[in-house]
């Protein structure tokens, strides 16, 4: 089974070549600009001539590793390896923010409207964002000491959502680039806003229409929900692009996933490498939980994600001597150096690609799924989806509340990155614990009826949602590389 939609979901451009036709349906496709960012030049370095470089654009099978650069820099080699989401020849400004512009303000990265009193659906959320680090050099150039990054992370949580009270959202945005954290926070902001703009009128109508209905009226249901998924995520960028912000986003963007709940539905979201995974229960009255990834990072080692940027033109390699994580370049230059196929901002790859066109899964919540981690891939580097949900279950079991546990699960990885690498990435996490009970047990002791159904022994498995509303096989391989 494919692992996207049918054709109708790869919307970007196939002529690998023909840039002002990529760029017109790119625009005929979101209906913005094509950037208003300054013309990108490329750097002149000795060391990273393109010439250098074998590459097919055209070809699925083309070389994905790129060939050992001349006059390498073994300072800049030793460090290739670090798992940061843009590497090459950027300009140090389009890196890196502005020290003296760098604001660091704990809490500022979250928004979080939740009134417990106004929803129907009984759920506890927690949410827990940390800045990284990263090494200076001293005298001796050698990196002495380290100072704390801007937190270009960002988090929302709308409970309830839209209004009302049977549908909730959650969001992690993990931005990237001088200007990503003004990417991730109007993407937070500007996001729940489109989709109720473009929502709201069917919202009533479609809360009507139950998970057991019609398959063609589920796909009436499913389309419009992904319609206005998809339009928001267009419509931050559009923002960008357009100036409603005062922001590049030439060499910025952002990553999301977003989680949307609506009675016992859950569409989880997502542009990028940022996650959510659910942990549930490995069968009734257990103590173990299953990790069920909602989300398949969108990657370069992903191998249709993989085919789709080269097919659009772009360029996948490693950085210099075949070292670090594959990523996604220019044609001919060794920029950006982007470590995801898809992502709000980073225009100078749009018309390669690179687009904020979101996946979409659905899945129907039972009683043995027991909570929802999102979090930026801060956390998921060095943790392993199952291993987050073991985590996250032994406090859920000894009832650690939501908020202690996103912060817990932060900080491990934190530790992690300190374990490994000599970077440490922004992290956030969101920790939603879904406390419903066995619908029968429910209705004895509250007399409010259950949102959810039973969920058996293995409980419901999550469906990828075409472009027309219709279920299709999802089979996310996170923690399986397809990288060759």
């Amino acid at each position: 089974f494919p692992l996207l939609p049918p054709p109708s979901l790869h919307l970007l451009p196939p002529n690998p070549h023909s840039s002002g036709v990529a760029m017109k349906n790119v625009k005929k496709m979101f209906g913005g600009k094509k950037t208003s960012a300054k013309p990108y030049a490329a750097p002149v370095h000795g060391r990273n001539d393109p010439a250098d470089v074998t590459s097919n654009p055209a070809d699925d099978d083309a070389d994905a590793n790129a060939a050992p650069v001349p006059n390498s820099d073994p300072e800049q080699d030793a460090l290739a390896s670090r798992r940061l989401s843009l590497d090459g020849d950027i300009p140090e400004e389009g890196l890196q923010p502005n020290e003296e512009k760098v604001k660091h303000e704990p809490g500022s990265e979250g928004t979080v409207v939740v009134d417990s009193s106004k929803v129907k659906i009984p759920v506890v959320v927690g949410t827990c964002g940390m800045a990284g680090w990263e090494p200076i050099k001293g005298a001796n150039r050698r990196a002495s000491s380290e100072v704390r990054k801007e937190n270009q992370d960002a988090y929302c949580a709308h409970a309830p959502f839209l209004g009302k009270a049977n549908m909730l959202f959650f969001a992690v945005f993990d931005g990237h680039g001088a200007e990503g954290r003004k990417v991730s926070h109007y993407a937070r902001d500007s996001i729940p806003d489109v989709i109720k703009e473009k929502y709201i009128e069917f919202a009533d109508a479609d809360s009507l229409v139950p998970p057991d209905a019609d398959e063609n009226k589920r796909a009436e249901v499913n389309r419009r929900r992904y319609d206005a998924m998809k339009e928001s995520y267009a419509a931050a960028e559009r923002g960008l692009t357009q100036g409603v912000v005062d922001c590049d986003p030439l060499f910025s963007g952002s990553t999301g996933v977003s989680c949307w709940i609506i009675e016992s539905e859950l569409y989880s979201i997502w542009v990028g490498d940022s996650r959510g995974v659910l942990g549930r229960r490995a069968g009734p009255g257990k103590d173990k939980f299953k990790a069920v990834d909602l989300t398949h990072d969108q990657k370069p080692t992903r191998t249709d994600e993989k085919k789709r940027v080269r097919h659009a033109g772009a360029r996948v390699a490693r950085w210099r001597r075949n070292l670090g994580p594959l990523r996604v370049w220019l044609p001919r230059d060794w920029v950006p150096g982007l470590a995801m196929t898809r992502s709000i901002g980073d225009t100078i790859l749009t018309e390669y690609g690179v687009a904020p066109v979101p996946e979409m899964t659905y899945l129907k919540l039972t009683d043995i799924d027991s909570f929802l981690v999102i979090a930026s891939d801060g956390v998921w580097e060095f943790m392993p989806s199952q291993e987050v949900i073991d985590f996250v279950g032994k406090l859920r079991k000894d009832n650690v509340p939501a908020s202690e546990a996103a912060e817990s699960l932060v900080r491990e990885a934190v530790r992690r990155w300190r374990r490994n690498e000599v970077v440490v990435d922004d992290t956030t996490a969101c920790v939603v614990y879904l406390d419903y009970q066995d619908p029968a047990t429910e209705k004895a002791s509250t007399g409010i009826k259950s949102f959810f159904g039973k969920g058996g022994v293995h409980g419901e498995k999550p469906m990828q949602v075409a472009d027309d509303g219709f279920l299709i096989p999802f089979h996310p391989k996170n923690d399986v590389s397809d990288e060759k």
